[in-house]
């Protein structure tokens, strides 16, 4: 159950924080030398990573398990704080109203749980991650919300994520021999994950996103230049809406019709010369319950094979290419355990893609890359180092054909693409473009839209982990595209979108 981010809560965290120095020991060259033998490489994005993106350049991010002999405590932080302000001319205004609107947030398709959703607009995100261990053994605690509670004009305890992750790490490299790593625990773990040290430009795991408490394991062994990677992991969820709990705003609409969930997922690859990775996975969810609505037995399952590719290359960039499919059963009972494209669980599956007459039944054929390309870094090569003038170039696009038993979902192709160029001209100051195209439904243009944005970025040096960032996005709307609005929120035909967004906003890690 989620902690709600208590001040008494953040005040611990701050005085652990500060303390931090006090108990932590220096590390060793022979230390660092033995931590790198017992790195077990990954094959997903790390739990303690955000999916948001990092300011450019961008740098990894990240709780590593405590390197020291000795139990040691590492505090680490993120936030990402915007101010989104929509702005909307009238046309033909009543006489005594103005004829210009502004909206917090903006009226815009932008909902984070559909395929529209791009990332474009900064969102608000606050994670601060505590992890105390050593090299043998290690606990972490992710706390997070997608809210500042002073800057919000209502409570919303649903933005007030609390505990989002609480794991145990333990390393048993030394005793069997090849880096073996098990995690115990309450553990997001995210596959596909189209950027170099996040979820990519749309923050959007590409094959599957697991939300469970369970088990995993991942081990490799290296022969020449290949090092071979395995993970397997199991779990389920702590609890399921019981019959007769209410589906409200305060717990986030909780569907009593889900059952109790499980999932189980498998993964290997291959890394080559530390530059090229092949990576295979699959993830299976499901649900046997008898113990909802209807008291009958509900079975449904979502299983997901995938394959990517990733290359890291120093001139070449970051190349990401990645592919999957997802078959569907009477998904409609399988709770959020699993996430396909953000879509959470079988009831977002269906929402989204199949469609409400398709019980639950069809599949997702999806296929996504990304490339990150930096002028420097392909002129000097290894001497580079980040602190002289860069131009930043990034490629991306996700495109997923459904098939579904609805027929007014069977063969919908669901498109979007995207271009941003970034010039960082000085230590303090840079600039940047992005060009977004976005069809929901590739057979009908009218529900198509463009995004075109244009970024004015400040930063206390080369290399810092700050960002201040100045934001204007313009959106050209097919005819037939609508925003939401409403509580639960659903597409509203008499809305007017805005075409008009400004957004101001601070990042900064640690």
């Amino acid at each position: 159950m989620a902690l709600r981010l208590s001040p008494e809560l953040l005040c611990w965290s701050l005085l652990l924080a500060l303390a931090a120095p006090a108990i932590a020991r220096a590390q060793t060259a022979d230390e660092a030398a033995e931590a790198e033998e017992r790195r077990v490489p990954r094959l997903g994005l790390d739990i303690a990573e955000p999916a948001v993106r990092s300011a450019p350049p961008a740098t990894a991010f990240g709780v590593a398990t405590a390197s020291s002999k000795d139990s040691v405590l590492d505090f680490h932080g993120y936030m990402l704080l915007p101010l989104n302000v929509g702005l909307l001319r009238r046309e033909n205004p009543p006489p005594g109203q103005d004829g210009t609107v502004f909206h917090t947030p903006p009226l815009v398709p932008q909902d984070y749980r559909r395929f529209q959703y791009t990332a474009v607009l900064p969102a608000p995100w606050i994670q601060l991650n505590l992890d105390y261990g050593n090299s043998r053994i290690a606990g972490t605690i992710i706390l997070a919300a997608t809210a500042a509670t002073e800057a919000e004009a209502f409570y919303d305890p649903v933005r007030q994520l609390g505990v989002s992750n609480a794991y145990v790490t333990l390393n048993l490299s030394d005793k069997v021999g090849i880096p073996l790593q098990v995690r115990g625990g309450a553990m997001q773990l995210r596959y596909g994950a189209m950027g170099a040290f996040d979820a990519g430009r749309y923050a959007t795991p590409l094959i599957a996103r697991i939300n469970a408490i369970g088990e995993t394991a991942t081990a490799s062994f290296t022969r020449g230049f290949a090092t071979f990677i395995f993970e397997e992991g199991f779990g389920g969820q702590i609890a399921r809406p019981p019959t007769g709990f209410p589906s409200a705003g305060w717990n986030d609409f909780a569907d009593p019709n889900v059952g109790s969930s499980y999932v189980g997922h498998l993964h290997g690859g291959v890394n080559l010369a530390g530059r090229l990775q092949f990576g295979l996975h699959y993830v299976g969810a499901w649900s046997r319950d008898d113990m909802n609505v209807a008291g009958v037995l509900a079975k449904g399952s979502i299983d997901v094979l995938g394959a990517d590719v990733r290359l890291t290359w120093g001139r070449l960039g970051h190349f990401y290419l990645g592919a999957a499919h997802t078959w569907a059963s009477n998904a409609g009972v399988v709770a959020g355990v699993i996430e396909i494209l953000n879509a959470r669980g079988g009831p977002g599956l269906v929402a989204e893609y199949l469609g409400p007459q398709s019980g639950g039944n069809g599949g997702l054929t999806t296929v996504g890359l990304q490339y990150d390309f930096s002028v420097a870094r392909a002129m000097f090569g290894d001497r580079y180092r980040g602190r002289n003038p860069d131009v930043l170039v990034s490629l991306f696009g996700i495109g997923t054909k459904v098939s579904s038993d609805d027929p007014m979902a069977d063969g919908k192709l669901k498109l979007k693409a995207g271009v941003q160029a970034t010039y960082l001209m000085k230590a303090w100051f840079g600039v940047s473009g992005r060009f977004d195209h976005v069809r929901p439904d590739n057979d009908f243009n009218r529900r198509a839209f463009t995004i075109y944005t244009a970024n004015l970025l400040f930063h206390t040096n080369w290399l810092s982990r700050d960002q201040f960032a100045l934001q204007y996005s313009h959106f050209v709307y097919g005819r037939e595209v609508y925003v939401a609005s409403g509580f639960p929120a659903v597409d509203n035909p008499s809305l007017t979108p805005d075409n008009d967004v400004f957004s101001l906003s601070v990042t900064f890690w640690w």
